[in-house]
């Protein structure tokens, strides 16, 4: 199914094959229309002009690619033209590469708003298991499968994110998230090969270590969550960091006010400022 290369768009410049071009133009027309070729992807969220960790950003898109294409060594300079030109902040860069061509453009930042940090957000289950979780490659059938369930709202109301259960039952990750349980102090997480190993992931791993935390490898099926007594959840993304989960389908939870939670939340927020201090230096 045919799907455009940029499918939402803020601001006035895009950059294509490392040339900064205005959106109007004849040469960016095309890259809004849909398009049979494969497409890899990073989303990486900008705060105060700065793209975060988009060093290991770039490394998890060069190992999606596999070599199918190389991967400039310009992208971080490209990077940083293209925020500088559109002058916008609190947006998320975007790079998307197929065979032909490089685009880099912003998207509009869906960053939870304070109700949802305070009280959690609604999610539900979509049965679906990705084919090669590792690469972040754009789905069209699974982006229609996961429009369709957002479209029908919950018991608790709309769904903020949906969590993936697999042919075994249990849940590995969110259709654009990490998902992590807490219980008993201790943050469990599914195993590496089960799921997309997002950046902020990897950050929540250094921020559990600084926290003085434990991190345990497991999955949970939704009986195992109905059963579980002071459970509690979270997400982590580029775009959102760290957002404790309210609810899973019927199955309320007081993430929101978990300690482990907020220790660790403070731990991440800790590395985001040093990763802004460091490129601004």
């Amino acid at each position: 199914m045919p799907y455009p290369i940029i499918d939402a768009l803020t601001g006035s410049n895009i950059m294509v094959n490392g040339q900064l071009t205005a959106v109007t133009t004849a040469e960016a027309e095309p890259f809004f229309k849909p398009t049979d070729e494969r497409m890899f992807y990073e989303v990486i969220r900008v705060v105060e002009q700065v793209p975060l960790f988009l060093e290991t950003h770039l490394d998890r898109l060069e190992r999606s690619l596999a070599g199918t294409v190389p991967l400039p060594k310009t992208l971080t300079a490209e990077a940083e033209q293209l925020i500088h030109a559109n002058q916008l902040d609190g947006v998320n860069l975007r790079i998307v590469m197929t065979e032909k061509d490089r685009i880099l453009h912003l998207t509009p930042s869906y960053y939870p708003d304070d109700r949802l940090f305070r009280q959690g957000a609604p999610t539900g289950i979509l049965d679906w298991e990705r084919p090669n979780p590792h690469i972040k490659i754009i789905d069209p059938a699974y982006k229609t499968a996961v429009a369709e369930r957002f479209a029908s709202p919950g018991p608790f109301g709309p769904y903020f994110e949906l969590l993936l259960r697999d042919r075994q039952g249990t849940l590995t990750e969110g259709s654009r998230t990490n998902l992590f349980f807490i219980c008993d102090g201790k943050i469990l997480s599914a195993p590496d090969d089960r799921i997309l190993l997002g950046i902020t992931r990897r950050m929540v791993n250094q921020a559990i270590e600084k926290a003085g935390l434990e991190l345990e490898i497991g999955l949970l099926t939704m009986d195992d969550i109905r059963k579980t007594e002071g459970l509690s959840a979270f997400l982590s993304g580029s775009p959102i960091d760290l957002l404790p989960i309210a609810s899973i389908e019927d199955r309320s939870l007081n993430s929101a006010a978990n300690d482990t939670f907020l220790l660790l939340n403070d731990a991440y927020q800790s590395i985001i400022r040093e990763d802004i201090e460091q490129h601004k230096r």
